[in-house]
């Protein structure tokens, strides 16, 4: 990987296609040593440290998904914090990077929408959330569920919407457990076995000797589960606030599983989605939102 602290200049707060991952690796440099010169000087507000964070995390993704290790990428980051701390805060160099980055984040704010790319999904981001009707703030579209980050009446949590309906009592979660299952769980032994019969694209999912479960808060149905599920007929399930920290924290490469319950709490269906750059996709909305907003998004 390269040594980006120096550069800070390939558009501070994103990673477009056409950089991809040939320049993930400096971009990650960059945001990470920005970040730490902020830690370490004060020299940002919440919402640039989301906008750098997202680009951050966005980079990080695409450096994971093109077979970089976990640990090298730690390394390296540790390596660009470590560098980037030993800088004076009033140095010429730090007031050129603070300045470079005020300047970019006055047109970050003017994005309106963002797609975040994964390996089979791409989440959607969407910062147009002030209106009355249901609306997806993050939406991924696996042509079997929706699932993301809804704004239903003022209220946004963490949601599944089922274009086709069913006749299903509650939705749980279902994720890695990270403390009993440190690294990615591959069952199909590196594509040697077949994924999931209805998500044969899913290679890392939860195992199921390690798995966290998260019950559905409440569920919907109506014109607002229909809008959210972009079909009539729609079953929509919503989660606590605490799910969207959780997901944040899991590898942009694994998968989630939704399983669907019947009244006799047996599982009747299950569906797979793509984690790719959740808290990427998070943290571009958070820059957003400004400090008189009335909008609470639930941290990552």
């Amino acid at each position: 990987m390269r040594c980006a602290f120096h550069a800070l200049a390939l558009g501070l707060f994103g990673l477009t296609a056409a950089a991809g991952a040939q320049d993930a690796d400096l971009i990650f440099g960059e945001r990470t040593a920005a970040l730490a010169m902020d830690a370490h000087c004060d020299l940002f507000t919440d919402r640039q440290r989301a906008a750098l964070d997202a680009a951050r995390l966005q980079a990080r993704g695409a450096l994971l998904r093109s077979g970089i290790a976990p640990v090298q990428i730690q390394a390296y980051g540790d390596e660009i914090a470590a560098e980037a701390r030993s800088r004076t805060c009033g140095s010429s160099e730090v007031r050129a990077m603070r300045d470079r980055v005020l300047t970019a984040f006055d047109g970050y704010l003017r994005v309106g929408n963002m797609t975040f790319p994964g390996i089979a999904f791409s989440w959607f981001a969407n910062r147009q959330i002030l209106t009355d009707e249901p609306v997806w703030a993050l939406l991924q579209d696996t042509g079997r569920i929706r699932v993301g980050i809804s704004r239903v009446e003022g209220d946004i949590s963490f949601t599944i919407a089922l274009p086709n309906g069913g006749n299903y009592i509650s939705a749980v979660l279902v994720m890695r457990n990270t403390q009993s299952a440190p690294d990615l769980y591959d069952p199909t032994m590196g594509g040697m076995f077949a994924g999931p019969a209805n998500a044969s694209w899913a290679q890392w999912t939860p195992p199921e000797y390690a798995r966290q479960l998260v019950w559905a808060s409440d569920q919907m149905n109506g014109q607002a589960a229909d809008a959210l599920a972009g079909a009539p007929q729609g079953h929509v399930f919503r989660f606590p606030p605490s799910v969207v920290q959780q997901l944040g924290r899991l590898d942009p490469r694994e998968t989630a599983r939704i399983d669907l319950m019947d009244r006799n709490g047996e599982r009747v269906a299950s569906d797979y989605f793509e984690i790719g750059d959740f808290a990427a996709a998070v943290a571009f909305l958070r820059a957003a939102i400004s400090d008189t907003s009335q909008i609470e998004l639930p941290e990552s």
